[in-house]
């Protein structure tokens, strides 16, 4: 469980690699996970261990997710994709890696990917969920109800008598992350994105066909150049978890060809 210290804070991390049989340096993956209630392990549990087959493979739980510090401020996605790039600086990674990012880490990635092109080979996109008109205040409104929810007394009292440790664990941090830290303010100034065609890398998108954001696929598609994009039937947004065994093919076809 390493702890590495970054842009000021203290990130759990987690690398994943096998030796290569021609000693030859490896692609470098950076897998980035979802908002609140996600963490490095919905990675981990599905598809890090296969691609690590063939690149080495780099988890992070974002601020104030997982086993990460969580600073009272600071979540932001400028602030995000400055500790992405603090660790890469830790690691020693100077050629561009490989982003995957799911939902939020999909956001992440893109905007690193605009920032510091330079640092980026290509992306691997599942469900990005990236700022349009309105989406600070959705997302932050959609949290502030989540933290509502959690802070009701029947819930409390639910997870006391019938949650298992983890569970319950997750629901507490969960209730300090949304209501003792800006994370809903901080989302709620983002502005729209308006760059995603100076987006200058190999891009591969994948959204389940039952998704809330559609509108998000179709402008990766769009205004991203040369994306591809795949639409999956009969999933949702949780396509990582109902979808594990596909995205694992998908993403192992896309770094031999990127690579």
């Amino acid at each position: 469980m390493p702890i590495e210290q970054a842009n000021g804070l203290k990130l759990h991390t987690q690398h994943l690699s096998t030796p290569s049989p021609d000693g030859q340096r490896r692609p470098q993956v950076v897998m980035l996970h979802g908002l609140v209630i996600d963490n490095l392990s919905s990675w981990y549990y599905t598809i890090a261990n296969p691609v690590a087959q063939v690149a080495d493979v780099h988890l992070v739980d974002l601020r104030g997710h997982g086993r990460s510090e969580m600073p009272k401020t600071g979540y932001t996605v400028e602030d995000n994709v400055d500790d992405v790039v603090a660790l890469l600086d830790l690691w020693g990674i100077t050629e561009p890696v490989h982003l995957f990012g799911n939902s939020f880490g999909g956001v992440v990635s893109l905007a690193l990917a605009h920032r510091h092109p330079e640092r980026v080979a290509s992306l691997f996109l599942i469900e990005a969920h990236f700022a349009v008109e309105g989406w600070g205040e959705h997302m932050a409104g959609s949290l502030a109800l989540a933290a509502f929810g959690l802070d009701e007394d029947a819930v409390q009292d639910w997870l006391a008598e019938n949650a298992d440790r983890k569970l319950s664990r997750l629901a507490k941090r969960s209730e300090r992350f949304l209501t003792e830290t800006t994370l809903i303010d901080d989302l709620q100034a983002e502005q729209p994105i308006g760059w995603l065609p100076e987006i200058a890398c190999p891009t591969y998108a994948m959204y389940g066909a039952e998704t809330d954001i559609m509108d998000r696929a179709l402008e990766l598609q769009a205004k991203v150049p040369g994306c591809e994009l795949e639409i999956v039937p009969d999933c949702s947004h949780s396509l990582l978890t109902e979808q594990g065994g596909l995205i694992r093919d998908r993403a192992l076809t896309w770094l031999d060809r990127v690579t």
